[in-house]
């Protein structure tokens, strides 16, 4: 029971993670490769565990809780900067 609502916890995150990057919008932010190529990444994964949860391949264990906790910080960061993932990497 615990792992089925932990999965489908990071299942909701892992969306609201890629559609806040895939949203995000520059208005007159600097353009850094690094950090554009990061978020890409950080999509792809997030796509992948969507698509790995719905198909039933993915199941988060209850000892994964820490994993989850990490996810939401990620989520609520990029919630905050409305998607700039650069001031969630630098911490500031």
């Amino acid at each position: 029971m615990a792992s089925i609502l932990l999965t489908w916890i990071t299942f909701g995150l892992c969306v609201i993670t890629f559609v806040r990057l895939f949203t995000y919008q520059r208005k007159g932010a600097r353009f850094r490769r690094d950090v554009s190529i990061m978020a890409t990444i950080v999509m792809m994964a997030c796509l992948t565990t969507c698509v790995e949860i719905v198909t039933g391949q993915f199941v988060v264990q209850p000892a994964a809780w820490p994993m989850i906790v990490i996810h939401g910080v990620l989520a609520i960061g990029l919630l905050k900067t409305r998607g700039n993932l650069a001031p969630v990497l630098r911490g500031s």
